[in-house]
Parts: structure tokens; sequence; C-alpha cells
């Protein structure tokens, strides 16, 4: 009996060091859960982006292109520069008597082409599109991952900046504005967009206040 109470003690020590072991352990996981919750979701988060995007990319890589009289979204794109013809009427041709039907071939030529374009992202959804959100900046880039999406968002920018520019010289003739004033924000408006249509509501201002009452 003597002989086997040492072993007996060995075993009951082990047991409860085993104890105290696993009850350190859960008390310092669940302590590390409760300071750590963002950093666990965030590389649960990876993870599962990680699993994810090798199946969005075989997705995108199965998915039907977009096509349009044979052509693809990089055949089509040079059809865009259509609108250099307006650009080309409103600085050069801007008393023509035509020139409002002729600065609007352009706009009408790229909105049919956008039509096509949007309709076809819109039936055909791009499984990455789906999962972004499109309020943040990474949903847009994620968005404009897809030749077919860059080339709609170019269209939109062909349709409507000659628009703006188209009323910019419309409002600089109605208020008799000299021309030379203008061109310098047509072309701002052409490569820059809001700057030239700023610029044009700057030159409006100074021009009309300048002017005696």
């Amino acid at each position: 009996r003597n002989s086997a109470e040492p072993a007996v003690m060995a075993r009951r020590s082990a047991r409860r060091l085993s104890l105290a072991v696993v009850c350190c352990s859960a008390i310092w996981s669940s302590t590390f859960v409760a300071q750590r919750p963002k950093a666990l979701l965030s590389s649960l988060h990876v993870a599962a982006a990680g699993f994810a995007s090798p199946m969005v990319d075989v997705a995108r890589a199965n998915a039907e292109s977009f096509s349009f009289l044979g052509k693809n979204s990089a055949e089509l794109f040079p059809v865009s520069n259509v609108s250099l013809l307006t650009w080309g009427l409103l600085i050069f041709l801007p008393s023509w008597e035509y020139l409002k039907p002729a600065a609007l071939v352009a706009p009408v030529v790229n909105a049919v082409l956008y039509v096509a374009t949007i309709s076809f992202l819109l039936t055909h959804p791009d499984p990455a599109v789906l999962s972004a959100d499109l309020l943040s900046l990474d949903g847009v880039v994620t968005a404009f991952r897809n030749p077919d999406g860059v080339l709609a968002g170019w269209l939109h920018y062909c349709v409507f900046d000659p628009l703006v520019g188209l009323g910019e010289v419309l409002d600089s003739q109605q208020n008799k504005l000299p021309h030379f004033l203008v061109v310098p924000c047509l072309i701002l408006t052409l490569l820059f967009g809001p700057i030239g249509f700023l610029s044009y509501l700057a030159v409006r201002t100074v021009c009309l206040a300048s002017r005696p009452a």
C-alpha cells in the first residue's frame, strides 16, 4: 500500500496540472477574443476573400463578353472618338447654322453604344460586381476591372462632356461672350470635364459683371 501511494499522488498531481493548464488556456483564449474581435473578423474576412477570389476569377473568365455588331469592347472603343467631331465644331464653327444638330450626332452614336453595353452588363452581371460595395471606392474599382464596364463608363463621359461643351457655346452666344474666351474653357472641358465647366462659369460671371448696367 505504501509503495502505491507515490504513484497515486503522482497521477493526482498530473491531473491537477492538466486541469490548471486547460483553465489557463481557456481564460487566455477568452481574453484574447474579447480584446481582438476586429482582428479575428478581419482575418476571417481575408481568408474568405482569398477562398472566394479564385472562384470569382474562374466565373469571370468563363463569363460571356460583350459583343456588338460582331465587335468586342476593345474593338468598339475607337468608336468613342467620334466625340472629337463635336469638339471640333464647337471650337472652330460655333456660328454654323447647323451646329446644334451636327454637334448632337456624336453624342447620339455614343449613347446608342452605351445603351447596348449597359444592357449587356445588366443582363450578364459580373460575379465580382454583384459582391462589390458600389458605395465604396474599392467597390467601384472592382466594378471597373471589367473591360465592358470600363467601356460603359468611358462612353458615359463621351456622351455628356460634349453636351456640356455645347451648352457653353450656346450660352455664350446668348450672352454675347467673345468666343476666344470660350475656347480655353471648351478645351478644359474636353480634357478635365468639371474644371472646364467651372472655368466657363468664371469667364461668364466676369464678362457679365464687367458690363455697364
